[in-house]
C-alpha cells in the first residue's frame, strides 16, 4: 500500500502525527454518549433519551469506519502492517465493535422493548473502546513505562558511550537495540522487513534499503531515524534515545560496522 505521499503532504502542512486518533476519540465519545443517555432513560420521566443514546450509536457506526481505514493506514505507514502483538488486539477489537454497534441499531429498531439487551450491548460496546485505548496506550506508552520501570529497579542496562570509536562493540549497540527497540522491530514480519535483532537483521536492513552504511553514520538511515533527520521518528510512541546511546550507534558504525567476532 504506497500511502506515504499522503504523510508527506501532511508534514508539509505540519502535522507529522498519525492521522486516526482524532477519528477515534470521536469514536469513543460517541460510544461512551450512547451508553450514558441509556442509562439516564432509566429515570423516571427521562424515557426520551433512549433517542438521543440511539442517535449516538448510529453516529459512533458511521465513525467507525474511517477510523478503522485512516487506523490500517497508520499501520501500513508505521508499522509496515508488521503483526505486533497490540495491533493484533486492536484490529480484533475494532470489528467486535462494529457487530455491537450493528446490533444496537437492529434492536433499536425492530425490538426496542428489549431495553435492556440494548443497555448491555452499550456496556459492551463501552468496555471494546476502553480495550481498543488500552492498547492504543500500549504502542504508544508501554515500552515507556517498561524502561522506566526497569530504571527504578536499576535493572537496564545503558551501553557506554566509548571515547574511542573502535571501543564500541556490536554487544554495545544490541543493548541499546534490545533496550529501545526489538519490541517491534522482531519475530517473522517486523515493521518494514527491518529486524533488529541479529547483526545479520540489521546489515539486511529493511525492504527498502539497508539502515546501516559502515564508516558512515550520517548517510545511515538508522542515525537518521533516532536522531529525527528523516521522520517517523525511531521509536514511535517512546522517548527517543539518549545522546550516549546515539553516540554509541554513530561510533559503532563509524568503525565500520564491526560484527560479533570482529
Amino acid at each position: 500500500m504506497n500511502i506515504d505521499f499522503i504523510y508527506r503532504l501532511l508534514e508539509n502542512l505540519g502535522y507529522t502525527h498519525p492521522i486516526h486518533p482524532p477519528f477515534t476519540h470521536l469514536t469513543i465519545g460517541l460510544v461512551m454518549g450512547a451508553l450514558i443517555f441509556k442509562l439516564i432513560a432509566i429515570l423516571p420521566g427521562y424515557g426520551k433519551y433512549t433517542q438521543t443514546a440511539r442517535h449516538c450509536s448510529s453516529l459512533a457506526f458511521v465513525v467507525v469506519f474511517p477510523t478503522v481505514i485512516l487506523g490500517l493506514m497508520d499501520w501500513f505507514h508505521y508499522y509496515g502492517a508488521a503483526m505486533v502483538f497490540p495491533i493484533q488486539m486492536k484490529i480484533i477489537l475494532a470489528g467486535i465493535l462494529i457487530l455491537l454497534l450493528v446490533l444496537s441499531i437492529i434492536l433499536h429498531i425492530r425490538s426496542p422493548a428489549l431495553f435492556g439487551v440494548i443497555l448491555i450491548i452499550y456496556l459492551l460496546s463501552f468496555l471494546t473502546v476502553v480495550g481498543l485505548g488500552y492498547f492504543g496506550g500500549e504502542i504508544v506508552f508501554g515500552q515507556k513505562f517498561d524502561k522506566a520501570n526497569k530504571a527504578h529497579t536499576g535493572i537496564e542496562k545503558t551501553a557506554p558511550a566509548d571515547s574511542e570509536s573502535n571501543g564500541v562493540a556490536f554487544a554495545d549497540v544490541d543493548t541499546v537495540f534490545s533496550n529501545n527497540c526489538t519490541n517491534c522491530h522482531t519475530g517473522n514480519n517486523p515493521p518494514k522487513g527491518l529486524s533488529l535483532s541479529s547483526y545479520q537483521d540489521v546489515m539486511q536492513g529493511s525492504k527498502n534499503h539497508p539502515v546501516v552504511v559502515p564508516g558512515k553514520p550520517e548517510e545511515s538511515e538508522l542515525i537518521r531515524r533516532v536522531k529525527g533527520e528523516s521522520t517517523p521518528q525511531m521509536p514511535i510512541g517512546a522517548p527517543a534515545l539518549s545522546d550516549g546511546d546515539i553516540s554509541t550507534l554513530e561510533k559503532w558504525i563509524l568503525a565500520g560496522a564491526p560484527g560479533p567476532g570482529d
